[in-house]
């Protein structure tokens, strides 16, 4: 004889089931819930302003810095009704088409005669992870009381050179933004590390998918923060030039990439360097960028092979350093020392597209000049030709 099971048991079960799931996301959706009001606590309390606009050139989000910057309130930022906003507002938004047409990130400082206040702008194009443009976001900060002390704006207005001003003001503004905007971020790091550990094994697998991409996203962000304090450093600083032993520069740094390395079972071949007139540190910088390009742009299927070697003559000396990597199209060599240019996908090559343009800066400090000779497929090699001192 069967005995049958009822089918009301099956049924019960089931339902238990879903109630201790529904408990387990409950309790999930009640901590992440907690742990957004503290993130948007700390950007709401930053001074550094935040914006992001949609595809459409409307604004999807502001804080509250931002709504300061512009002396208008959030309501009527985030109105649909575009044509209604404000010159102050619009004085803000007139780089947005530039953004969305070149896909280039823009800097601006913008002064406000009337209430005497000056707002430095960063604006960077919003692009998925296909590549498609969704929108832009920014941040803003106000710099006045900088310009006003340190350049001693209301006294010397008129004589006051615009060039040193933006330079000055950038530095300021990027050191500001580097302090205001890790802090929130090593927040956001912490709660979703948080999620991880605890509540992990409970959660969907698109959603630890989801946690997986974030944390991606969030060191590409802190990674971009600090790429923009070395640049704004370096374009802003004077340095002092003094001789240098460039073999010494080459194995200090070497020694620094040993992990990498010897990792990618990398060939280095560093022929005899002369000395020359400069900054040990940029160059330890400039060096160390030039190698991590090379490992980084590898041949698929070919160890990293790198060779540093000079020539010169009774002006000048030129230090080459050359590659056996993917190469570059000739149609690209103005656009690679462009800051934050990049001509690949973030998923094919991490960065963040500055490492070039801060090169090109050091080289600029040592009154000399960067170039490239290079080809798809057949490796690339930098040309640094710097005056004999």
């Amino acid at each position: 004889m069967i005995i049958r099971k009822p089918s009301g048991v099956s049924h019960l079960s089931e339902i238990q089931r879903l109630r201790r799931q529904n408990r387990r996301l409950a309790a999930v959706n009640k901590q992440l819930k907690s742990e957004n009001e503290l993130l948007n606590q700390l950007v709401g309390s930053t001074k550094v302003g935040m914006f992001v606009k949609n595809e459409e050139n409307a604004f999807v989000y502001v804080n509250q810095a931002f709504c300061q910057h512009l002396q208008v309130s959030s309501q009527e930022i985030l109105s649909k009704q575009s044509h209604k906003i404000s010159d102050e507002v619009k004085r803000y938004t007139r780089d947005d088409k530039r953004v969305y047409k070149t896909r280039n990130i823009i800097f601006n400082l913008i002064e406000d005669k009337d209430n005497d206040t000056w707002i430095e702008t960063v604006k960077f194009p919003w692009i998925d992870g296909h590549g498609q443009l969704k929108g832009i976001y920014g941040f803003t900060y106000d710099i006045s009381e900088h310009v006003r002390i340190e350049e001693g704006l209301r006294e010397t207005r008129i004589d006051l050179k615009k060039s040193n001003l933006v330079n000055e003001a950038l530095r300021q503004f990027s050191y500001a933004a580097s302090h205001d905007l890790q802090e929130p971020l090593r927040s956001v790091q912490g709660f979703l590390n948080i999620i991880q550990l605890e509540f992990g094994s409970q959660l969907a697998p698109e959603a630890n998918t989801y946690l997986t991409k974030a944390e991606d996203s969030l060191k590409r962000m802190q990674q971009l923060i600090k790429d923009i304090l070395d640049y704004a450093v370096i374009n802003g600083a004077n340095y002092h030039l003094e001789p240098v032993n460039l073999n010494q520069i080459i194995e200090e740094v070497l020694n620094n990439l040993y992990q990498v390395v010897k990792e990618h079972r990398a060939e280095i071949k560093v022929e005899q360097l002369p000395e020359i007139h400069g900054n040990a540190s940029l160059l330890h910088h400039f060096f160390q960028n030039m190698f991590s390009n090379s490992f980084k742009y590898r041949s698929p299927g070919l160890n990293p092979q790198v060779r540093i070697y000079s020539k010169q003559d009774k002006n000048k000396i030129v230090i080459g350093i050359e590659d056996n990597g993917i190469g570059i199209d000739p149609i690209h060599f103005n656009e690679i020392f462009k800051p934050f240019k990049r001509l690949h996908r973030q998923s094919e090559y991490a960065g963040s597209g500055i490492g070039l343009a801060t090169s090109k800066k050091i080289v600029k400090i040592h009154d000399g000049k960067l170039w490239v000779e290079s080809s798809p497929g057949n490796g690339t090699t930098f040309f640094m030709e710097i005056p004999k001192k």
